[in-house]
C-alpha cells in the first residue's frame, strides 16, 4: 500500500518552488515575437523549455516537436523488452503551458504569482500551469519509488491548446498514439464526452452601392456617426471590455448618450463610461464579465451589451448594418435560438454561442468570431449552412470556418473503470461521468478523457481575472494523478491501431 499523499507533501515545498517560476512566464500567444523554433513566440517557448529541464533534472526522457510541443518519458519497461523507443507502448498524460491573455482587473498582477489564503494566484495557476507541474510530480513519484510498470509514461506538454492545437496535430504527425491517457485541463471525476466546436469569422460583404470613399451612402437622418468598434481578443473568451468612438455629437446629445448608456447599464448589468475626445469625437467604454468561451452565460459579453445599446441609438447607414448583425443574432442569445441552431441531448447539454471578438472600423471591414460549442448528437455542417444563411440575409458572409468534431469515450474502455475506482477510493465521493464544452487535450487521442484538476462546486476561474489554484487541493490532484500514472500504467488496454 502506497500512501500517496503522503509522498505528495513530502514535496509540497519543491512543486511550489518549481511552479512558480512557470507561473511567471506570460505565455500567451505572440506572434511578433515568433520566430526559428519559437512560431508560438518567445514566452511560449521559454514555458516549454523551462519545463522539459525540468524534465530532464528528474532523469526523463525528453524531446521537443517543431517548437510546439514537447513530452518526458518514463523508460519503465525499457531493460525489460529491448525495443525500440518507436515500438514502446505507453500511457499519456496531456498539459498544456500555454494562457489566455490576461485582461481585466486583477488585485495583483497576473504573471507575479502570489500565494494568499491557501491559493496561489496567477494567470495559468489552474488553467492549465499548475496541473502541469502536478503531473510531472506525479511520475517523479511513480518514477522514484522504482514501482513495476506494463506500460511507459510520457508526459506531454503543448503550447497551443488555447488557439487551435497545431501543437497535437505536430504531434501526432511525428509519434505514434498512445494506448490511453487523460489531461489535467478540467474537473473531476471524469470527462469523457466533448462537445464538437465550430469557429468562424462573420465579415460585411463589400456593398456595390457604397461611394467611392467605401462608405454607405450618407444618412441625413442619422445623429451618430459610429467610427470604430472593438471588443475582445479571443474566440474562446467572453470580452469584458468594449469600446466605440463616434462622431457628431453636441454637447447636449452627449449629456442625453450618458443619460441613455446609465440607464441601459442597470438593465444590462455593465459599467459605463461616455467621455468626449479631441476632434469633436466622444468614446463609450462598456466593461462585462470575462468568462470561458464554453460557458458564455457565466460572464457579461461586454461587446454585445455596448452593441445593444448603439443599436437603439440614430446611428449611420453602415453602422445600422453592423449594429443590426448584432442584435438580431447575438445579443443575449447564448444558445443560437434567433439563428435557428439551438440544440440539446442528454450527454453532452445545450449547444453554445460565444461572440469572442468583434471589430468596426468604418469604411474598412466590420466581424464576429464566434465559437460555437454543439452537442455530440448535432452536425457541424447543418449549423454552418443555417449560420450562413441567416448572416447572408444582411449581406455578411462566414469565412474561416474551423471544425473541431464531438469526442466520446465509451464507459467500457478499462481506463474509465480504474479512474472511477481510484477517485471513489481517494474521496469518497461518486466518480460520475461528465461532458463538457470545452476542447482539451483528450480529443487528440484515440482513448483520452480529462480527469481533473479542479475539485467538484468549486469555483472555475480560468480565463478570469484573479485565476488561482487552491494549494491543498492541488497537491490532492497530484495524489490522484500519480496514482492513476501508476494504475494505468499496468492496465491491460485494447491496441489503438486495431480501433
Amino acid at each position: 500500500m502506497i500512501d500517496w499523499k503522503a509522498e505528495v507533501e513530502a514535496r509540497r515545498e519543491a512543486l511550489l518552488g518549481d511552479l512558480i517560476p512557470l507561473l511567471a512566464i506570460p505565455s500567451v500567444k505572440d506572434a511578433a515575437s515568433s520566430g526559428p523554433g519559437q512560431p508560438q513566440g518567445c514566452h511560449s517557448a521559454r514555458a516549454l523549455e523551462y519545463m522539459i529541464r525540468l524534465a530532464e533534472k528528474s532523469g526523463l526522457h525528453t524531446a521537443v516537436i517543431d517548437g510546439l510541443v514537447g513530452y518526458a518519458e518514463y523508460d519503465a519497461v525499457r531493460e525489460k523488452r529491448r525495443i525500440g523507443r518507436s515500438q514502446r507502448e505507453y500511457i499519456a498524460v496531456l498539459s498544456h503551458l500555454d494562457v489566455v491573455p490576461a485582461t481585466g482587473n486583477w488585485t495583483t498582477p497576473p504573471f507575479e504569482p502570489w500565494i494568499r489564503d491557501g491559493r496561489l494566484y496567477a494567470r495559468g495557476a489552474i488553467d492549465d500551469k499548475g496541473p502541469a507541474m502536478a503531473t510531472l510530480y506525479a511520475l517523479k513519484i511513480v518514477k522514484e519509488l522504482g514501482l513495476p510498470m506494463k506500460h511507459n509514461v510520457r508526459l506531454i506538454f503543448g503550447i497551443d491548446e488555447e488557439t487551435g492545437m497545431t501543437c497535437m496535430d505536430a504531434y501526432n504527425r511525428r509519434q505514434r498514439p498512445p494506448l490511453a491517457g487523460f489531461t489535467p485541463d478540467a474537473v473531476f471525476p471524469i470527462v469523457n464526452a466533448e462537445k464538437g466546436q465550430v469557429n468562424g469569422r462573420i465579415e460585411r460583404i463589400a456593398d456595390v452601392t457604397a461611394g467611392a470613399d467605401g462608405h454607405e451612402p450618407a444618412d441625413e437622418n442619422a445623429e451618430l456617426v459610429l467610427i470604430s468598434f472593438q471588443a475582445g481578443t479571443a474566440a474562446n473568451m467572453v470580452p469584458d471590455e468594449a469600446k466605440a468612438i463616434l462622431m457628431g455629437v453636441s454637447d447636449e446629445r452627449l449629456h442625453e448618450l450618458r443619460a441613455s448608456l446609465q440607464r441601459y447599464s442597470e438593465t444590462a448589468s455593465v459599467q459605463r463610461s461616455a467621455v468626449r475626445l479631441d476632434d469633436g469625437l466622444v468614446e463609450i467604454c462598456v466593461k462585462g464579465r470575462s468568462a470561458h468561451g464554453m460557458e458564455p452565460q457565466k460572464g457579461v459579453n461586454a461587446g454585445l451589451k455596448l452593441a445593444g445599446f448603439l443599436s437603439r441609438q440614430s446611428v449611420d447607414a453602415e453602422a445600422r448594418s453592423f449594429l443590426d448583425c448584432c442584435e438580431l443574432y447575438f445579443v443575449d442569445d447564448y444558445l443560437g435560438e434567433r439563428l435557428g441552431i439551438a440544440r440539446r441531448d442528454e450527454e453532452t447539454k445545450e449547444l453554445t454561442v460565444n461572440v469572442g471578438v468583434i471589430g468596426y472600423e468604418r469604411g474598412v471591414s466590420s466581424s464576429l468570431v464566434l465559437n460555437i460549442r454543439y452537442p455530440i448528437s448535432s452536425d457541424a455542417e447543418e449549423i454552418i449552412g443555417r449560420i450562413s444563411h441567416c448572416v447572408g440575409r444582411l449581406g455578411y458572409r462566414w469565412r474561416d470556418i474551423t471544425v473541431k468534431e464531438p469526442h466520446h469515450v465509451p464507459r467500457s474502455h478499462p481506463m474509465i473503470g480504474a479512474l472511477q475506482r481510484i477517485y471513489r477510493e481517494e474521496t469518497g465521493l461518486e466518480p460520475e461521468l461528465l461532458s463538457t464544452g470545452g476542447g482539451t487535450y483528450a480529443c487528440k487521442m484515440p482513448y483520452g478523457v480529462a480527469f481533473g484538476a479542479l475539485f467538484p462546486d468549486r469555483e472555475d476561474t480560468a480565463h478570469q481575472p484573479d485565476e488561482y489554484v487552491d494549494i491543498d487541493e492541488l497537491m490532492q490532484a497530484t495524489a490522484m494523478f500519480a496514482r492513476a500514472i501508476y494504475e494505468l500504467g499496468n492496465l491491460d488496454m485494447p491496441d489503438v491501431r486495431q480501433s
